[in-house]
């Protein structure tokens, strides 16, 4: 697994959207379809092997942004979220599990053949390590948000749930409280009464 956060210039890649040129013809073909004719619900977008392997590629590349303090705690906490849940929804598609299945077995995938792995490995050294990478991401705010969110991470992760924004929008407006509190500071200096 260490492989596969080996490369960071790599993880930087994977933070830019998926472009549509980016992706095999028949994928272009079917999203533009899709796109150019929403209504119709019927008409699945058709789908190859390849197309499918590839998306599930496309989720497990989530992963190497993981080590990266610059990655936001919402997106951390997102993917480990996916990664780490419960093991009885392993079978459904795009599950962790059945990413790292199809991936890793799948003579189209675009990595090396690694085939079968123990799922339950991978996510014992997710855990070891995600508290390094959150800590990472957490020691960018101001100490109060640092403060805060090891008081209440539970309640800190549902308000990222509701907003992903959340915390940049709390520091904003305590900045933008501060502000106003500097010019307060710069008129507790004045006299109270201008001599005559």
């Amino acid at each position: 697994m260490q492989a596969f956060f080996a490369n960071p210039e790599a993880s930087a890649v994977t933070s830019d959207p998926v472009r549509l040129q980016d992706m095999p013809p028949q994928a272009q073909r079917a999203i533009s379809a899709y796109l150019d004719n929403p209504g119709d619900a019927d008409a699945a977008p058709e789908w190859t092997e390849e197309d499918v392997v590839h998306l599930h590629w496309r989720l497990l590349l989530e992963l190497r942004r993981l080590p990266d303090p610059e990655t936001p705690l919402e997106e951390k906490l997102d993917t480990l979220a996916w990664a780490l849940t419960d093991p009885s929804l392993d079978g459904r598609p795009f599950s962790f599990a059945n990413c790292l299945r199809v991936v890793g077995t799948s003579p189209m995938s675009p990595t090396p053949y690694f085939g079968l792995i123990q799922v339950d490995e991978i996510r014992a050294w997710l855990r070891t390590n995600s508290r390094k990478w959150i800590d990472a991401t957490i020691a960018r705010y101001p100490d109060w948000v640092q403060a805060l969110i090891k008081a209440q991470p539970d309640w800190v992760a549902k308000q990222l749930a509701r907003n992903p924004q959340w915390v940049n929008e709390q520091i904003k407006a305590r900045q933008a409280t501060q502000q106003d509190d500097l010019f307060a500071a710069c008129d507790a200096g004045l006299p109270s009464q201008v001599p005559s």
